[in-house]
């Protein structure tokens, strides 16, 4: 990319911003544009400072993360929620997958991977640490019937119509939203089913749901 990817960092820790602003700074083509210090400022900055990615702690004083991402994805879809956690509880990582973020890195990673991970989601793809990876491969396993009834109204629609070979495109204007949006909804499909590519998700969409179209 030659374009500059701006980064708003929300955390209530010092050292950890910190640290986190010294990995930026040294990264080219990486602008940190703005720190949060509580959930009540990620929103506001958000809409003012227009960032790519947000870098998002999930334990933070104010609105909780999954709040936050939730009202972003409606007020600010065109932002990339990527969690920066010490916890790899799967519970966390579900809540906030479903509320909207596109990753999940964990804190004591090496700074590479909150650069590759910041890099990955910005081009539309979805990034998750790798204790995170082997909890959702571990979850393959789970019953067919039990991840069907995990699927809420709007989930199983685009399901539907993925299997039908929408492309997002087509998925935003008949669902009347923005195509980041779209994404954002497919990309956590793919992890409530266990899939990771729109092809994987057209074969379970067509051999568990009845009918897939």
């Amino acid at each position: 990319m030659t374009d500059t990817i701006r980064i708003l960092l929300a955390d209530d820790h010092p050292l950890v911003r910190a640290g986190i602003r010294a990995t930026l700074g040294v990264e080219k083509g990486l602008s940190l544009v703005g720190e949060a210090t509580n959930g009540h400022e990620v929103e506001p900055l958000c809409q003012e400072l227009k960032p790519d990615v947000l870098l998002l702690d999930l334990n933070m004083p104010g609105p909780s993360s999954v709040d936050i991402a939730a009202s972003l994805l409606k007020n600010c879809p065109e932002v990339k929620v990527l969690v920066l956690t010490a916890y790899d509880d799967e519970i966390y990582l579900r809540s906030v997958v479903a509320a909207g973020a596109v990753g999940y890195v964990l804190k004591d990673e090496a700074p590479e991977a909150l650069v590759r991970a910041i890099q990955t989601v910005v081009k539309g793809d979805t990034w998750f640490s790798r204790p995170i990876l082997e909890k959702l491969v571990r979850d393959r396993g789970r019953p067919v019937a039990e991840k069907a009834e995990a699927l809420n109204e709007r989930e199983r629609q685009l399901l539907k119509m993925i299997a039908q070979g929408w492309d997002n495109a087509r998925l935003a204007s008949e669902l009347n939203l923005a195509e980041q949006t779209v994404r954002n909804y497919v990309s956590r499909l793919y992890v409530k089913l266990g899939v990771s590519s729109r092809a994987e998700a057209i074969v379970w969409a067509h051999e568990h749901l009845h009918p897939p179209h």
